[in-house]
């Protein structure tokens, strides 16, 4: 099994579904796993929560998207919100990229 696939497989087991979306993009319904975050005041009462997710190459790798890869200016919906993507982390082995870190905040 590839680090591929077992990325693909635990996130699976222990991820949750989000919408990744790109302007004039068809979105791409992607497994992806929330990790530990903040909150932040944004003035006045309003918060915006701030936190990483990982998601898995799948999902990208099998899209109509010429780029295969999440960039800031994509928006995720994760638990019924959209998120703004402020930061993407590739991750992998040996070069080959298995899954990306995304911290997002909305």
């Amino acid at each position: 099994m590839t680090l591929a696939e077992t990325v693909a497989a635990v996130l699976a087991e222990h991820g949750e579904t989000m919408t990744l979306a790109r302007a004039s993009h068809t979105s791409i319904a992607v497994m992806g796993k929330r990790l530990i975050g903040t909150t932040e005041e944004t003035g006045g009462s309003a918060e915006q929560q701030r936190f990483r997710v990982k998601i898995g190459t799948a999902e990208l790798d099998a899209s109509a998207w010429a780029s295969k890869v999440p960039t800031t200016t994509d928006t995720l919906t994760v638990g019924g919100r959209v998120r703004a993507i402020v930061d993407v982390r590739p991750l992998g082995d040996g070069g080959a990229v298995a899954l990306y870190e995304l911290e997002v905040m909305g």
